[in-house]
């Protein structure tokens, strides 16, 4: 068909649309990539910010969950039982509430009005630094995370205990998801544990000797941190917010070798331990928005992190009959106590 028939053969009503899209295609193209990009941007900021947000919370769930597997060096008799009641209590010093950011330290955000703020991490309080950025050309403000705003986080659960062969004990432990204040948290996790002084003690050891003993623990330990929700929004009050945040859930996995020393004088026992641990961090935001909350997730994977923490431990118990109390202080990066209250069967 010669090129002139083919010409006059194409309605006009089609081909202007055509060439319209032909001119506005490299725009909406440039126009989505920019806005990809100021994605990518704003998610490597957040990623900053969320890394000294959750660290301290994660570190102290730790401490929580795998501060108090023992009470004593000493292993119950063969099939005995020790049924127990604990109480954790984990101090938040100055130190692990807040953190410094800097204009300096972010491609998207600008911090409002200053250069520099102190903001709260997971463990800390109410802020109100905002963050200013631009997603595609459109203006977007972020409220700095507020923390749990609580001094102490208390941590009951429910122990047992129960002897086996060879000096040697097996401790579980389980509580399901429980909420306190502005926290909640739920855990799962078992310890072996084995006498070892029995080797050069003997058969014919002093109930008084001194007492040592090895134990290996795993724990599971989900922690969540509730916070008023704040917004990811537009500068234009006509449009919806892209996400409302409220919630913070660290899951840590522990695996933790303890070396434990004790000593009974009388109706006392006093114990210590130095204490190993190998965990694994990973962390989840929670509200409305999926979107946005989902690249969030995604990116926190950059953040899982595998890490070694030491610790010491001392202790004092009191002994009645079959029932004994006991107390527990794990001294390093935070101090955690923890209060128990023990019946043998």
């Amino acid at each position: 068909m010669p090129i002139s028939m083919l010409k006059n053969s194409i309605p006009k009503r089609k081909v202007i649309p055509c060439i319209a899209f032909l001119f506005l295609f490299p725009v909406m193209a440039a126009a989505q990539n920019t806005y990809l990009t100021d994605v990518e941007d704003f998610l490597i900021d957040m990623l900053l910010i969320s890394n000294k947000y959750v660290s301290p919370a994660a570190e102290a769930a730790v401490y929580q969950s795998t501060g108090s597997w023992y009470s004593s060096a000493k292993s119950l008799e063969l099939y005995e039982v020790d049924v127990s009641l604990h109480v954790n209590a984990l101090s938040v010093s100055d130190a692990q509430k807040s953190f410094t950011v800097n204009d300096s330290d972010f491609i998207a955000l600008d911090i409002r009005d200053a250069q520099s703020a102190q903001v709260p991490t997971a463990l800390g309080g109410d802020t109100s630094v905002f963050y200013d950025f631009t997603l595609g050309g459109d203006d977007y403000e972020l409220q700095t995370f507020e923390g749990a705003k609580q001094q102490v986080f208390y941590y009951p659960y429910l122990q047992g205990s129960v002897g086996l062969w060879g000096q040697t004990e097996l401790t579980l432990q389980y509580v399901p998801e429980v909420k306190i204040d502005d926290s909640g948290y739920k855990t799962f996790g078992g310890a072996i544990k084995h006498n070892i002084s029995q080797y050069w003690l003997g058969d014919n050891q002093d109930s008084q000797a001194l007492q040592v003993a090895v134990q290996v623990a795993y724990s599971l330990f989900d922690s969540k941190v509730f916070f008023d929700g704040f917004e990811v929004t537009s500068t234009d009050q006509n449009q919806e917010a892209l996400a409302v945040i409220n919630s913070l859930t660290v899951d840590a996995n522990a695996v933790t070798g303890q070396l434990i020393a004790s000593k009974s004088v009388n109706k006392f026992e006093f114990v210590g331990a130095f204490a190993v641990s190998q965990n694994k961090f990973t962390y989840t935001m929670g509200g409305d928005g999926d979107f946005l909350i989902g690249l969030l997730n995604d990116a926190f994977t950059a953040l899982e992190d595998n890490s070694f923490m030491m610790r010491g431990n001392i202790g004092v118990n009191y002994h009645m009959h079959n029932w004994y109390v006991a107390s527990n202080i794990t001294i390093g990066k935070f101090l955690n106590t923890n209060f128990s209250v023990h019946y043998k069967l």
